[in-house]
């Protein structure tokens, strides 16, 4: 009786270990099915038990960015992984982050995620916006970093419009402005564009990245965009940004 009491002890230890570890290994990871397929653009995903919607060229707060769309077959990037799947299929991917370097920034009140950054190894209060395409930096902080790009090639726009908004006696009224220059002219700035040796946030460090020099008005921080965020693995929670180095 007491071996077979040790025995069934030893089974019950052996399967709530064997249980835990299940438990842990699903922890770190994440379930991801494909529920519908748009026209080239668009796709429906359930990430964790949450529907989602994501477009070509758009990060989901989970981090999943949405690449291309053929047929029924979807491409993006998970966790800084490429990934294809069809329509219906269902993946269970490694969301495990533990052990690897991360940063996280907390949104300010006007929900913008600003952070110090180091740019070729300089100073500077940068943006993370996954809207954007690419790293923009303003004149200001390309000159007093001495980045060369005044001699690369160059593209001119066109100032955007103004919107000035007035309130008087209770009733609001837009005004839109468009910029011009001395001459009275549409005002027109420029970019050129570069190769950066490196961007740092935080303890997350890429290195040879495109990024854009830009003279357009109001500019003032750098903008870091999904050039960086692909290269990365972040994700978006409770006005919390993290970024992590695969």
């Amino acid at each position: 009786m007491k071996f077979l009491l040790f025995s069934t002890l030893a089974v019950r230890c052996c399967a709530a270990a064997l249980l835990a570890l299940l438990a842990a290994t699903q922890s770190a990871a994440t379930t991801l099915q494909v529920l519908s397929v748009g026209a080239k653009s668009s796709a429906q995903f359930m990430i964790d038990g949450v529907r989602r919607d994501a477009r070509v060229g758009m990060f989901t707060d989970e981090g999943l960015l949405l690449e291309k769309v053929s047929d029924d077959t979807v491409s993006f990037l998970y966790n800084g992984l490429p990934q294809r799947m069809r329509l219906g299929d269902v993946a269970v991917l490694d969301s495990q982050t533990q052990g690897l370097i991360s940063h996280q920034i907390r949104a300010d009140q006007k929900n913008k995620y600003l952070t110090p950054a180091l740019i070729n190894g300089g100073n500077v209060q940068a943006e993370i916006d996954r809207t954007a395409d690419v790293i923009v930096i303003p004149v200001a902080d390309a000159d007093r970093l001495n980045l060369q790009y005044k001699d690369k090639k160059s593209r001119v726009f066109q100032a955007p419009k103004q919107t000035i908004v007035e309130t008087k006696d209770g009733k609001e009224s837009k005004t839109v402005i468009e910029p011009k220059d001395k001459d009275g002219k549409p005002l027109t700035y420029k970019t050129y564009a570069l190769q950066l040796n490196s961007i740092r946030i935080g303890a997350v460090d890429i290195y040879g990245v495109s990024a854009v020099v830009s003279e357009k008005p109001g500019l003032t921080n750098t903008i870091v965009g999904r050039d960086f965020l692909k290269r990365v693995a972040p994700s978006w929670n409770n006005r919390t940004l993290t970024l992590v180095r695969r």
